[in-house]
């Protein structure tokens, strides 16, 4: 919001409007009788009307104000000031300052929207002096002023219709903002700062104090569910049950989960069982995994594997320096969250064909990379893609290693086993290596392998690797400019091998990335070639795509070629766009062309609806190459307690319906809580926190203590819940074995006299459990006197003197405060105790003044409402 400032060019401005209303008056009171000889007609009613009118006038000035919003800063903002000292705020400026929608009506006769966190539709009125809240329509005589074309509104209706208070202090001209939800330009603001910033992983915020984790033989409690239902209505229903439960047990996290099919018999394969042990500040054992267990293997493994590892490496991100590109594919405008060692590094979204890149951050040790969908209208998928990491740094001299034992779910129970280590030689090499089995490769089962990863600099990164037996690989990949890339992959795999079947006899590929940047027009292009090569052919492939977007619409177009030798090249283009319309609507169309046929395969047009807490969403698709039409509606609606979706289908005669519904529960144990939701909570914890009044200052929730109401808590990857019932707050759905930082402000506490004993906590997550932390919050006293200067036998009161506060026996300050210009000495902030107040020796000493008494001894004493002492009096005189 730009500052306004009242300058004499201002003033030289406004002269022609002025003189424009004088010269409009002195016409309407020259005209007036013959105005009123044409008027005289006129029914009575609207003269009454008239009367009425004039009698309704409000007097105002028009003021400059500084409006101070915690969190987003202060800002300049015109405010209509009334005779009746009532203050009326701008509704579209304040709305938009703050992120809350607003639609402006013709003439601006009216504003509408929907009012955070729920969406509530609200709508100004001014012509009808009315205000609709959720249905709810108020009348609002007095409370709407519309000067110069803005609607104004009286700062005690935000309060009552939209939970926004605001208290306007007339001498200092400020208006201090507070509202009873997070507001929108806030929330987005933690959202990018979460899924940016990686900063709090790294330990570089520094907090109060530090909750470390808490082991227990059995604690806790999580379980999801999810129920849905296919019902094709020629041919039978199929239904699918989901289920998981997840707790500490043995001082490790416990997942279990179930999948049912009504349709097939049930075996062990849907049953999926871990448990994980965690302790970043081991030496020799860091992590442990029992159950079935994620691998990144040489040999090609088509089932699950029950079994162990262990490892030395933490779970904490370790950057090195230095980035590699990955690109994959998902639902078009879906956002895309990246996960390296269940620690969430960064987002994207997708454009309208579903490609996502991200500039993947090299980190120390062996990594686990993960990816999470969530689409444009809040729905959630439960998909996670383990991806298998290219590059493996080691700090210089540090050594790391992995060991894997388990047996295959293949009906054979096959045996895996695998060793695997890396370290650190130097700043720029890694070597890297190991041994692998598997029982079911015949010939060679034990597959011995060796790596080296160069990064002569942080833009360039190598890596070779020998796999007796399998393969010799080896990736170059060099960023040449910002966001650009160009990589070489080649992979010459041995004759006969069978770890890796169906494989050609060499890979070759060469992938370049280029950026996008021409002022409001962004995006990437991306070229890539890859040949196979086996006995008797070579298989060769292209891709070009260029993804942009320009404010509101994302494009997508590709063209993808592959041949066989000097066969006819099979040539194709995808044409994809997608544009979100206001208010809350997404249009989306893509198409498939055959260049040599001249021929269009595919073409489909979705829109989608945004509803509050959901989505209404149709599509149409035309297959030409079968001659094939598809229509689809679906309804998406979320409840607190579970996300549900229902859908149906037409195509070619056939009609088929389903529904879904998933959501979770997670148990407070010994809190008397449980949280429903409708995330997934099975292998996350949260925190309750229980704020109160410490009356004896011991950092322990004793009996008879109260707890104490705030409002507002920051967390940085959490949504906190405040419940009324006992001043508890709950935050659900955070990483365990992950340390997050809890900060309180004082602001947000109802007395004046409460003080945080510690402000900012470091808490490390306990998995499957809400974990609880007593927040200490003491009650501070205030203190109050005069410093008078004694010059001619006459004591007036002295500004600017500097009055220290010390605790009893203690030689360092812990507080200071200047005397008024009349003398007046006031602080609050002193915890309970005994102290000791003076003036400042040094600033006595440099006026050449003495203090009488050089000291005054004071107590604190203990006040749920905070203690006051007045008389802390001083004289001072020359020596």
């Amino acid at each position: 919001m730009k500052n306004r400032a009242y300058t004499w060019k201002g003033c030289q401005s406004f002269m022609p409007i002025l003189l424009k209303k004088i010269i409009f008056i002195l016409i309407i009171l020259v005209l007036q009788p013959v105005i009123s000889l044409a008027t005289a007609g006129k029914a009575s009613a609207q003269a009454a009307d008239s009367v009425e009118r004039v009698d309704t006038t409000i007097h105002y000035d028009q003021i400059n104000v500084t409006i101070l919003i915690e969190g987003l800063g202060s800002y300049n903002m015109d405010v209509i000031y009334t005779e009746h000292a009532l203050l009326y705020v701008h509704v579209e400026e304040l709305l938009k300052l703050i992120g809350i929608p607003c639609i402006i009506g013709q003439k601006g006769d009216s504003v509408g929207g929907f009012i955070p966190p729920d969406n509530r539709p609200y709508f100004i009125d001014n012509k009808m002096k009315q205000i609709t809240v959720a249905g709810k329509r108020s009348t609002a005589d007095q409370g709407l002023i519309k000067d110069m074309g803005s609607l104004f509104m009286e700062s005690s209706l935000f309060a009552e219709f939209f939970g926004i208070t605001m208290t306007f202090n007339y001498r200092a001209l400020i208006i201090i903002f507070k509202s009873n939800f997070e507001l929108p330009v806030l929330k987005q603001q933690r959202l990018e700062r979460l899924r940016s910033s990686i900063s709090k992983y790294q330990g570089e915020v520094q907090a109060d104090t530090t909750i470390h984790r808490k082991y227990h033989l059995f604690r806790g409690g999580t379980a999801d569910w999810l129920i849905s239902s296919n019902q094709p209505w020629q041919s039978s229903v199929t239904n699918h049950f989901e289920t998981g439960l997840g707790m500490e047990l043995l001082y490790g996290e416990v997942n279990i989960t179930a999948s049912y099919y009504d349709r097939q018999k049930f075996d062990m394969h849907q049953l999926q069982t871990v448990w994980r042990w965690v302790d970043n500040e081991k030496k020799v054992i860091k992590q442990a995994q029992f159950g079935n267990i994620p691998l990144q293997s040489i040999s090609f493994i088509t089932a699950p594997v029950v079994g162990a590892v262990i490892r030395n490496t933490p779970t904490t991100v370790r950057k090195a320096v230095g980035y590699y590109t990955i690109r994959e594919h998902t639902e078009p405008n879906w956002t895309v969250e990246l996960y390296i060692n269940n620690i969430m590094m960064d987002y994207t979204k997708s454009d309208a064909s579903g490609l996502y890149m991200f500039k993947v951050p090299i980190v120390y040790g062996y990594t686990t990379l993960k990816l999470k969908f969530y689409g444009p209208m809040g729905e959630e998928r439960t998909e996670e893609r383990i991806l298998n990491v290219p590059y493996t740094i080691m700090p210089a001299r540090e050594f790391e290693y992995s060991l894997t034992a388990g047996i295959l779910e293949n009906g054979m129970s096959s045996k895996f086993g695998k060793a695997d280590f890396n370290y650190g030689v130097n700043r720029f090499m890694t070597l890297g290596g190991g041994v692998e089995y598997l029982s079911t490769i015949s010939g060679n089962p034990t597959i011995p392998s060796a790596r080296l990863t160069l990064q002569p600099f942080s833009k360039l990164m190598l890596t070779g690797e020998y796999d007796q037996h399998v393969k010799t690989s080896g990736i170059l990949n060099y960023s040449f400019i910002k966001n650009a890339f160009f990589e070489i992959d080649y992979i010459n795999y041995t004759a006969g091998q069978t770890a890796i079947p169906f494989k050609s006899i060499e890979e070759r590929t060469v992938k370049i990335s280029l950026p996008v940047n021409l002022k409001k027009v962004n995006g990437n292009i991306n070229f890539d070639f890859s040949q196979l090569v086996y006995k008797g052919f070579r298989f060769n492939q292209g891709n070009a795509v260029i993804s942009v977007y320009y404010k509101l619409l994302s494009i997508n177009t590709s063209t993808h070629i592959n041949w066989i030798d000097t066969q006819t090249p099979y040539l194709f283009s995808d044409l994809a766009f997608s544009y979100r319309m206001q208010p809350g609507y997404n249009f989306r169309v893509t198409s498939q062309y055959n260049i040599l046929e001249n021929r269009l395969i595919t073409t489909k047009a979705e829109i989608e609806k945004r509803i509050k807490r959901g989505y209404l969403s149709a599509s149409y698709e035309r297959n030409f190459s079968f001659s094939t039409n598809s229509v689809t509606f679906s309804f998406k609606y979320d409840l607190t307690f579970a996300r549900t979706n229902l859908a149906a289908s037409y195509s070619n005669g056939r009609f088929i319906t389903s529904q879904v519904a998933q959501g979770s529960l997670a148990f407070a144990g010994g809190h008397n809580y449980v949280h429903a939701s409708n995330n997934l909570s099975v292998g996350k914890g949260g925190l309750s926190l229980y704020p109160f009044l410490d009356l004896n200052n011991n950092g322990i929730f004793d009996p008879g203590e109260k707890m104490v109401k705030i409002s507002s808590v920051k967390i940085m990857g959490g949504n906190v819940i405040f419940r009324k019932s006992d001043s508890t707050l709950r935050i659900p759905d955070l990483i365990p074995f992950t340390s997050y930082i809890v900060e309180f402000s004082d602001n947000d506490l109802d007395n004046i006299a409460w003080r945080f004993s510690k402000k900012r906590y470091s808490v490390l997550i306990d998995p499957n459990q809400y974990k609880r932390i007593d927040i200490p919050v003491i009650a501070v006293g205030e203190v109050s006197g005069m410093v008078y200067l004694n010059k001619d036998h006459k004591a007036n009161g002295v500004g600017r003197a500097r009055v220290l506060f010390y605790k009893k026996n203690s030689t360092s300050a812990i507080a200071e405060i200047f005397s008024e210009s009349d003398g007046y000495v006031y602080y609050i902030g002193l915890a309970p105790g005994d102290y000791v107040a003076r003036i400042d020796e040094e600033q006595l000493k440099s006026l050449g003044l003495k203090s009488d008494p050089p000291k005054r001894d004071f107590t604190i004493k203990v006040s749920s409402d905070g203690d006051i002492v007045s008389g802390l009096d001083f004289t001072l005189s020359s020596e």
